[in-house]
């Protein structure tokens, strides 16, 4: 009775950090998306360079516009794919990288000013300080890492490398993860009676969640060497279980990170083994209610993956399945933490 108590106590007392956990969790995902948006919509080059303050505001007058768009139009991307566009189409683009930017900022504003209160009123303990301020370290590294990305696509080829896109949604992912379960981490209330599982069952899902952490980074590979514009058709890609031009590249290693069909491959198969491995995750535990999240949002994300293929990337549906990732792998994160507080392993 103390301990649940305590436990009432702090968490009434900690309530107003948990909202702020919940909101900057929720924001990192409507980055996610936004940045999915600006990626599709090929507007990530227009902004050629990158000002942490002063790039708060957008341009003010015509000729901070035509400023703006001559900067433009000295990018390759320009050169290649939309000479002669007009001063409209181009304040389309710039507008969209620009939101972009100014909710990553937003983001950031959100999460320091909070963070610093909470710590000089001890409303954080120690443990959660530490995981935070790692979380604040990923934030300014994925600034960074945004710009690093970008400015890969302004020098010689109009397309951002995809090692960079994926180091930047690694970050994101490392950003969510953290605050995420330090959010459920205040969330799960410790049972009295806990119940028994397998012992190998934490490990086990901290593998799925590692296969995930993969699977994104390959998802980032696809997106970023445009792998979902072939082999446009499931469960077989073009009548082939395995198509034969999945190592044509030297050396052979060179193929699992640039080869498009292969990404394509390394994907689906990974899609696959993770649902196995969830559903199989599931049965062992299937009185835990937490893991069947998991699976629904295992299966959610393999039909909007399919779906995504299929329709040839669709805007709505490749957003849906990007944002989702992140849904997925906060269910996985979530069932690990219920684990290790409401089980014992026998």
């Amino acid at each position: 009775m103390e301990q649940n108590s305590a436990w009432f106590m702090e968490q009434k007392q900690s309530k107003s950090v948990v909202i702020w956990l919940f909101l900057c969790s929720v924001m990192v995902i409507l980055m996610v998306g936004i940045g999915g948006f600006t990626r599709l919509s090929k507007a990530g080059l227009s902004i050629t360079e990158w000002k942490p303050i002063t790039g708060a505001l957008p341009p003010l007058s015509e000729q901070d516009w035509l400023q703006e768009k001559s900067k433009y139009e000295t990018t390759p991307e320009y050169k290649t794919f939309n000479y002669g566009m007009s001063m409209e189409e181009f304040r389309t683009i710039y507008l969209i990288e620009y939101v972009h930017r100014l909710v990553a900022r937003l983001t950031g504003l959100v999460f320091i000013l909070p963070f610093v209160y909470f710590i000089l009123r001890k409303r954080i303990t120690k443990k959660a300080v530490v995981r935070l301020s790692i979380a604040l370290l990923f934030g300014a590294l994925q600034a960074l890492a945004g710009w690093y990305m970008v400015k890969s696509g302004l020098i010689a080829e109009p397309y951002v490398s995809h090692y960079r896109l994926a180091l930047h949604l690694l970050l994101a992912l490392a950003i969510f993860a953290l605050l995420s379960y330090q959010f459920f981490d205040y969330q799960i209330r410790p049972k009295q009676t806990k119940l028994k599982i397998s012992s190998n069952t934490i490990h086990y899902t901290g593998t799925i969640l590692a296969l995930i952490v993969i699977q994104v980074i390959f998802g980032a590979f696809v997106a970023g060497l445009n792998a979902g514009l072939i082999y446009n058709t499931f469960p077989l890609m073009d009548g082939y279980i395995i198509p034969e031009d999945l190592f044509f590249l030297q050396p052979a290693l060179l193929n699992i990170f640039e080869n498009r069909a292969t990404v394509q491959f390394i994907h689906r198969a990974l899609a696959f083994l993770i649902l196995a491995l969830t559903a199989i995750l599931t049965i062992k535990n299937i009185s835990i209610k937490p893991v069947y999240v998991m699976l629904f949002s295992v299966l959610t994300q393999v039909i909007l993956g399919v779906m995504t293929l299929l329709l040839r990337i669709p805007i709505a549906i490749a957003i849906a399945h990007q944002v989702f990732s992140f849904i997925l792998f906060g269910s996985g994160l979530y069932f690990l933490c219920y684990l290790r507080k409401s089980c014992i392993q026998s």
